[in-house]
């Protein structure tokens, strides 16, 4: 595990806080079958998939993290969190991935080369692969929704408070959300917001108790999140992509982000109604959102390392 150098995010204001998960026998020559970046989601940052990372690098696969802009340690001040900045937030998101990506790579240009994105991180991806599909050997999607016709008729009036107040956090927006997710766990009660987030107690404890995590995005952030997904998540958004390039989406079947499975099955369908020919899901019974982090993530960590494993021969 190491944090060698600095690399700046596109937006040339800030670093990209990032750590590189390798092999310990890296420096054999032969430990590295292929490599794998993590894109995190919405409100956490890169250091809570440190344990998956570490995995699978144990079983021959480097692993790069990294610290989004507005999250974990690439912000520079409180205030910065849940914020993407004023000039093209979206574009300097998705830069990013390619500059996380370019570093990877160049560390061991030799193997195949993967991406994973969970939640938001997802919806980053999905519009990266639109363009540089060409640079991964195959993707991940965790987490991931279908399209929300919501987010059409939301988008002008965030704009408007984005434009007003980028920096002011929206608790509304926010509370609506988590308040929406929740009404959809088949009316189970439970005393926290982020109950959708996992079947594990321990889990939404721990990610209450995160400074860096849970956080209210800001008018600025929640207008970023929107446009990710209306530019990502709509029908047609695979348009670009080869008919071959291999697609992984892993989620919980009781996740509302994929409406409860339904909205990953109709990915799934729309994706072959196209002629995708190598595209797989898994959706874990008993899992809410953070598949990797429920009581017993080893199958999931299993799936992934076994899907990369088979295109990595």
């Amino acid at each position: 595990m190491s944090n060698p150098e600095n690399i700046t995010s596109s937006d040339n204001t800030h670093y990209l806080h990032h750590t590189f998960f390798e092999p310990a026998d890296t420096q054999k020559g032969s430990a590295v079958k292929a490599t794998l970046l993590i894109v995190h989601g919405m409100a956490e940052h890169s250091g809570r998939y440190a344990d998956f990372a570490q995995f699978l690098a144990n079983h021959g696969i480097a692993v790069a993290t990294y610290d989004q802009l507005g999250h974990g340690q690439t912000i520079k001040a409180p205030d910065e969190l849940g914020f993407f900045g004023n000039e093209h937030p979206v574009q300097s998101l998705l830069k990013d991935v390619i500059i996380m990506s370019d570093a990877l790579k160049a560390r061991h240009s030799e193997v195949p080369h993967f991406i994973l994105g969970h939640s938001m991180g997802s919806f980053i991806v999905r519009t990266v692969l639109k363009h540089h599909a060409q640079e991964f050997t195959g993707a991940i999607l965790m987490g991931t929704a279908d399209a929300n016709p919501l987010v059409k008729m939301v988008l002008p009036i965030n704009k408007m408070l984005a434009k007003a107040a980028p920096k002011k956090t929206n608790t509304v927006f926010a509370d609506t959300m988590n308040k929406v997710l929740n009404a959809k766990l088949d009316n189970r009660i439970s005393s926290s917001e982020f109950a959708w987030l996992s079947e594990d107690t321990a889990n939404i404890e721990a990610y209450e108790a995160d400074p860096l995590a849970g956080f209210t995005f800001t008018n600025n952030g929640f207008l970023t999140l929107f446009t990710l997904m209306q530019a990502g998540l709509h029908k047609g958004w695979a348009s670009t992509i080869t008919k071959s390039f291999p697609m992984l989406f892993v989620s919980g079947e009781n996740d509302p982000i994929g409406n409860m499975g339904h909205g990953v099955r109709n990915i799934i369908s729309n994706l072959h109604k196209q002629k995708f020919s190598k595209v797989d899901a898994r959706l874990y019974p008993n899992m809410r959102h953070e598949i990797l982090h429920e009581q017993h993530p080893s199958v999931v960590y299993y799936d992934i390392l076994n899907w990369i494993r088979t295109l990595s021969v």
